[in-house]
């Protein structure tokens, strides 16, 4: 019974139905009194007829979309040329030109609300809020139901009192009246246009349908009228009319929301797909998922809290380019990204981010921010290392800030050891410190940012492995940080190498700067001359804090006094220096800027490390060995972050990495 009831009230509630019943009760109501299946050809009749028929069709087929003054004006011009056409048959001419003067004005008016709208002013502008008025006037007044009816009584009155005024009152003229009050009941709401008998539960959570694709993972929705409560990262579900199975269901979130033309329309970004249980979704309906349980669980299997944003054109193999939208805003430069290309798991480091402007349509702009990131590649755990992917990643491929915690990382040994971490992973940046000694190591950054107390962590592991260390330092901030147990004064070559203490070289502060030039050169000459002579000797790293005062650049060194003589010092220990390598003595070369230190020291340094920095020479040097890219995060990094690249990096792609010891 209730299948049954439920199909009728289908049936009634059909637009084609309705219209088809109504015009065979009007015809049968017709013949009842007239005698006839249609109406006379009286022109009164016809029109008669007419009126009560255009406000059931406007009811049923036109005021459902019915918004705009222009749909005034396509109901008026016809009734104007009407009413001209007919002025003959009328005998009272004052009703005829009244009539012609209202249905002058609606159109009037129509023109004039349309004609003053202006798109390039705000709604508070006189034009606009005129505009605004008018536009409700007419639409209220010029839509079917309303201009229709009017016509309806005009002619049902002309009818009935050009016969009789008796007529008014009988039977016909009442049955009349009571049907066009029944028309006018119609909700034009309540209407469908299909014949499925199936019952449609009414689902409160239909957002809006998709009307357009950006790419295979973006979809534009425009959202109903009494459905714009939706926001960025409410989490959606829909069917899209042309994926390829009807098995599963879209999942996603609203990636934006954007209010274009008077209207509120979203842009939805899926992340995932899930079984269709519920089979009444329909296709290209959008419906955001409220049940809590089910919320949550998405959210989880999504990774929504972790979602940072979307690939955008202009990004390339090495670097890409993201349109930044994460529900906690807390993406910082040297942050790990992931993504999914195929069964690939990639990851990129951020290194900078600027805003941006997206056009929508015609003069419509909307901001956002472009983040870019480096590629680092697939981790290979076997390797402790990154390996680069050779594509670009698809627009509009999802982006998460990494969670590493489900890599195991392999244990290692020396020579090997964790220099740092991947800011906010469990990814270790792992350095070879034999190479390290070996092919020269520079350290370099403004002071403060970290490479004095990193050099003296390299340097407690190096002695704890039979490496022998000694100290050019002039600032005397060696003595302080290091222990006495641990230092000892370097006064012979022998005796140095027969301890396991520090050996510290201080020379005492003079006036003439030729002559420390002069003992810096005698010693390292010592040094490289017992390497030679001793090749089964303990590796020798040599530590030359503020790098600029043993080793300067030759522009600077007309301040230090007779430039000829100290340019051949310089030359001859960097000489000395790089030749060394060969005899097991290397280099740890700690500078502020490059500038001031000898190119011919910093080009052989086969690793860097580097900590914040701002000049622009130091950008121009270092670009060659870690890219445009990481240099222009060089004055963001924070403290004890750096950037790492070089032979001795398990990784030999250059990254930003943390290296604070908690």
């Amino acid at each position: 019974m209730k299948i049954l009831m439920h199909n009728l009230s289908c049936l009634i509630k059909n637009r084609f139905v309705l219209f088809t019943a109504s015009l065979v009760l009007f015809m049968g109501l017709n013949f009842w009194f007239n005698k006839s299946l249609l109406p006379s050809t009286d022109v009164k009749d016809l029109w008669f007829y007419s009126g009560i028929f255009m406000i059931l069709f406007s009811i049923l087929f036109i005021e459902p979309y019915y918004t705009s003054p222009k749909n005034v004006v396509t109901n008026t011009i016809p009734l104007l040329l009407l009413f001209l056409s007919i002025a003959d048959d009328f005998q009272n001419k004052t009703l005829w030109l009244t009539l012609i003067i209202i249905v002058l004005s609606i159109l009037v008016i129509s023109i004039i609300s349309m004609a003053l709208h202006d798109e390039n002013k705000s709604p508070d502008n006189w034009k606009n809020r005129f505009s605004e008025i008018t536009k409700k006037l007419v639409v209220f007044v010029g839509r079917g139901k309303i201009i229709y009816s009017a016509v309806f009584l005009f002619f049902l009155y002309v009818n009935v009192t050009s016969k009789s005024l008796d007529k008014i009152f009988d039977s016909y003229f009442i049955t009349i009246i009571v049907l066009w009050g029944l028309v006018l009941a119609i909700d034009p709401k309540e209407l469908n246009s299909t014949f499925s008998f199936k019952k449609k539960k009414k689902n409160t959570e239909e957002v809006g349908v998709v009307f357009g694709v950006q790419s295979r993972k973006m979809f534009l929705v425009r959202l109903y009228e009494d459905r714009k409560f939706i926001k960025k990262f409410d989490v959606v579900r829909y069917r899209y009319s042309m994926q390829d199975s009807n098995d599963y269901v879209i999942t996603g979130i609203v990636f934006d929301t954007y209010l274009l033309n008077q209207e509120k329309w979203a842009k939805v970004l899926q992340l995932g797909t899930i079984k269709v249980e519920v089979k009444e979704s329909e296709k290209n309906v959008v419906y955001k998922i409220s049940n809590k349980e089910e919320k949550e669980a998405l959210i989880k299997e999504l990774n929504i809290n972790a979602f940072v944003g979307v690939i955008i054109r202009g990004s390339e193999i090495g670097k890409i380019k993201f349109e930044y939208s994460k529900k906690q805003d807390d993406l910082q430069e040297g942050d790990l990204l992931e993504l999914k290309v195929g069964d690939k798991r990639l990851f990129y480091q951020v290194v900078g981010g600027v805003t941006e402007k997206e056009k929508l349509e015609g003069r419509n702009e909307t901001g956002f921010i472009e983040g870019e990131a480096v590629q680092l590649g697939e981790w290979q755990n076997s390797k402790l290392s990154f390996q680069k992917f050779g594509w670009v990643p698809a627009i509009n491929t999802p982006i998460f800030k990494a969670d590493t915690s489900d890599i195991s990382i392999q244990k290692f040994t020396h020579p090997e050891w964790e220099l740092g971490i991947i800011p906010n992973t469990t990814l270790p940046s792992v350095i070879n410190l034999k190479e390290a000694v070996s092919h020269h190591l520079a350290l370099l950054g403004v002071t403060g940012s970290g490479k004095s107390y990193l050099a003296r962590e390299i340097i407690k592991k190096l002695k704890e492995n039979n490496t022998k260390i000694i100290c050019i330092d002039f600032t005397g901030e060696w003595r302080k940080e290091l222990s006495e147990e641990d230092l000892e004064d370097f006064s012979d070559i022998n005796t140095a190498i027969d301890s396991n203490k520090i050996s510290l070289i201080e020379l005492a502060s003079v006036s003439n700067t030729t002559q420390s030039l002069e003992e810096t050169n005698k010693k390292l000459q010592e040094i490289f001359a017992y390497a030679k002579e001793n090749e089964n000797c303990k590796d020798i790293c040599l530590v030359l804090e503020e790098a600029h005062t043993i080793v300067p650049e030759t522009t600077f060194l007309g301040d230090y006094g007779d430039y000829s003589a100290n340019k051949a010092l310089v030359n001859k220990m960097s000489q000395i220096a790089l030749q060394g390598r060969k005899y097991g003595v290397g280099l740890m070369v700690l500078a502020q800027r490059t500038a001031n230190v000898s190119k011919t020291v910093l080009t052989q340094c086969n690793t860097i490390v580097c900590f914040q920095a701002f000049d622009e020479t130091s950008f121009t040097f270092l670009s060659n060995y870690i890219g445009k890219d990481l240099v222009r995060a060089l004055p963001n990094l924070k403290q004890y972050h750096a950037i790492v690249t070089g032979k001795a990096m398990r990784s030999n792609l250059p990254m930003i990495i943390d290296l604070e010891r908690k």
